[in-house]
Parts: structure tokens; sequence; C-alpha cells
């Protein structure tokens, strides 16, 4: 079974109950897990209570870089008592840089991921990081970091070299549908580089809904629309593909 492992099950596109029947149906969506994701204060918290009543779901706490204003030290300490409070938790993110909109603070965005880094530093847990259209100050950033307890680059949307790049800092890549689109020729590349024992899928739901379902709402089921294309880019066998993946999220999430 696979395990999405980066979902915002949580999302109000999904309408009142949405996570729920979410959840209901893993089984027969072929799911083992579900790492739900946090990008806010309020969408953490919630992430830990699904996490805690529902024994398919893991749950990550931080801040999105567009509400990087957020990242007080009074919620620092509040991610860092979610953390602390449940045994779910199974690392810091969604946190990163994001300059994608012309007027993003970049300063306030880089002061935010460094808090969050260090809070996942004294928490020993690896980070789930967001990236977008800021690969340059990123690996600047990452030059003189590191990852003893893993990361992750979400949604990957960089080079082939990037990837390896990052797979030497002791990341895991994780591709989403973006690498099933007709024109992700460098996704691809990027896929095809990475090892299998650093790679990862994820749907991030509800968006990035990947072919051929491109153009509806996206679902933690559609997970395996994304493994069964890295599998064809890796020339693998699909069950290989969502077996090394499975044990790789367990591994990087510390998933008994």
């Amino acid at each position: 079974m696979l395990i999405d492992s980066h979902a915002h099950i949580y999302d109000e596109q999904y309408g009142e109950g949405g996570a729920d029947k979410i959840i209901s149906a893993m089984e027969g969506d072929g799911l083992e897990y579900i790492v739900c994701v946090g990008c806010d204060m309020p969408s953490s918290a919630v992430c830990v209570d699904i996490a805690n009543a529902n024994p398919r779901i893991y749950a990550t706490v931080g801040v999105h870089p567009y509400d990087a204003d957020t990242v007080t030290e009074d919620n620092i300490q509040k991610l860092y008592d979610m953390a602390m409070g449940c045994d779910k938790v199974v690392a810091v993110g969604e946190i990163g840089l994001d300059y994608h909109y012309p007027d993003a603070d970049k300063k306030l965005q880089l002061a935010a991921m460094q808090k969050q880094y260090d809070l996942a530093r004294e928490l020993k847990l690896p980070i789930v990081f967001h990236q977008r259209d800021s690969y340059g100050d990123f690996v600047e950033f990452s030059k003189t970091r590191d990852y003893p307890d893993g990361a992750i680059l979400h949604c990957f949307s960089g080079s082939k070299e990037l990837a390896e790049q990052f797979v030497k800092k002791n990341f895991y890549i994780s591709f989403s549908g973006t690498v099933t689109y007709n024109n992700a020729v460098n996704i691809a590349r990027a896929a095809e580089a990475v090892p299998l024992d650093r790679l990862l899928v994820e749907t991030d739901s509800p968006y990035l809904t990947p072919n051929p379902k491109r153009h509806g709402l996206n679902y933690p089921k559609n997970v395996a629309l994304i493994a069964k294309r890295i599998a064809e880019i890796k020339g693998v066998p699909y069950d290989q593909i969502v077996k090394i993946t499975t044990e790789n999220a367990k591994r990087i999430f510390g998933i008994k």
C-alpha cells in the first residue's frame, strides 16, 4: 500500500466532513498512511487533532512562507508544544521560501525559515520544505546548515542537478502530480536521477491533480497515478515504486 507523504485533507474545498470521507476510504484506495501537513498555526493544530483521532494519519506542524509574519516566538513555542504533546507529529513543515509573487518579503521569509529550522533541530524532527521560485536563496541557506534528522523537498520542481545536490545533504525528494504533466520535462529528469532510496510520492491534495484527472479536485488516492508515472520514468515495476516509497516515508518520518 502507498503512503501519501504530503496532503491537506482538512482543506475547506473538501466540504464538511471531507477529511472523514477521505480517511474512511483509505483501505479501498490502497493507502496505508497519509501525512497531513500543516501550513499555518490553525491547520497545524487541526493536523494534530486528526492524527490523534485516526491511526492511519500522521501530522506535521509548521508555517508556510506566505504566513511568515506569524512566526513569532510565541507561536514557535506553540508549535513546540504541539509536537511534544503528540507522538504522531513526524516533521516540522511545511516551511521555506516562496518568491512567486513580486511583493514577497524575502527577508521575513528567511527569518521565519531559520526559526523553524532551529525548532526542528531542537525537536530532532525532519523538515518538510516548500520552495517556489526561490532555489537560489535556499541553496545558500542549506550550504551552511546540516540536516541530521533528514529533510524533504516537497513537490519538487527543480533541476536534476539540484535534486542530486540536496540528496547529498540528507534530503528526500518528493514528487507530486506535476511530474505527470506533459510539459514537465525537467521534473521527469530529476525523478530519473533521484536514487530510489531517496524518493517520495505525494499529492499535495487538494492541489496539483495529476493527469489524467488534472482539472478536478485532487485526493490522496491519486498518489497511485504519481507512483505509476515515476515507475515509467525509472523503468521499474510499479509495485517496486510502491514498496520503496512506502519504506522511504516510514524511514524519514519514523513510522513503525
